[in-house]
């Protein structure tokens, strides 16, 4: 069993995180938890005061409670839809808490510990300010469990998820993050492109590290189709692009770290490349 945490705001942006999810689902049993949270603080405008009220608790109370009823129909909804589809074999939870999303996120993923958290980002079109400070980059920065982040206009597959690129420098620590992304892949026909970017010709260290990743695949992943290689390039984000899309890349993948040229993908700039200036959901692990 696999268990999904996928925080929503009732908008479109976590709806499609939701049916991510639900893709994710679809071929094991699973739990899916649905979190909405609602701010400790409000401001006027989000609580549409009528003129000369002045029972401001109330309104709140009210607003609380018809958030609360939304997600409870929400999850309804989907299970609805699965039983239509006869999809018996995802679970749909909800959990509704008052707090900042980013705390309650964090601390519900150590008690829950999921196999992933599924979360809607913002469309490429949108500024970086969307992304920087938001929920979404704290809850990459600082969970302990991959996330999932869904760009609100990728294309969600309905056959398959059938090209994954695994971002990666070949070391231990890969290791546990590819076994992490096989766990969660497993059900599907997949092509996992492990590959690591260079901004220099690849020495030997490099090459036998490479080799070593290809070796424990052969041995220990025998039913999947993982293929290693090592792409040479000034500008590595310009290469990226260009295999995501030679190679029609559905989720990009990779382990967070330090003092490497991976951590260089969560600089501000390249973030936004990322995730603003493709609708590829990035997955990412966590040493």
């Amino acid at each position: 069993m696999i268990r999904i945490l996928v925080p929503v705001d009732l908008s479109e942006t976590s709806v499609k995180a939701i049916n991510y999810a639900l893709r994710l689902a679809e071929n094991i049993p699973s739990e899916i938890f649905l979190v909405h949270c609602f701010p400790e603080i409000l401001e006027e405008k989000d609580l549409e005061i009528p003129p000369g009220t002045k029972d401001i608790k109330a309104i709140i109370s009210a607003k609380r409670e018809k958030e609360k009823s939304a997600l409870e129909n929400l999850k309804k909804e989907i299970e609805d839809k699965l039983s239509a589809n006869e999809i018996n074999n995802i679970s749909i939870r909800t959990h509704f808490d008052i707090g900042y999303p980013e705390d309650i996120l964090l601390s519900l993923s150590s008690v829950l510990s999921p196999d992933v958290i599924v979360m809607g980002t913002r469309s490429k079109d949108e500024t970086i300010k969307e992304l920087l400070g938001s929920v979404t980059s704290d809850i990459v920065r600082k969970a302990q469990v991959p996330v999932l982040t869904v760009p609100a206009d990728s294309v969600i597959k309905h056959n398959d998820i059938s090209n994954i690129l695994f971002v990666t420098d070949f070391s231990e620590v890969d290791y546990r993050s590819l076994h992490k992304l096989i766990r969660l892949v497993a059900p599907f026909k997949t092509i996992i492109y492990s590959v690591q970017f260079n901004t220099s010709s690849p020495d030997r260290w490099d090459k036998d590290k490479m080799e070593e990743f290809r070796k424990y695949c052969t041995e220990t992943y025998r039913n999947h189709d993982i293929r290693a290689e090592i792409l040479y390039s000034e500008n590595f984000l310009d290469t990226l692009d260009i295999f995501i899309e030679k190679n029609k890349i559905d989720i990009i993948a990779m382990t967070r770290k330090k003092r490497n040229i991976i951590s260089s993908l969560f600089h501000p700039g390249i973030t936004r490349k990322i995730l603003f200036h493709t609708n590829v959901p990035l997955l990412v692990f966590h040493t």
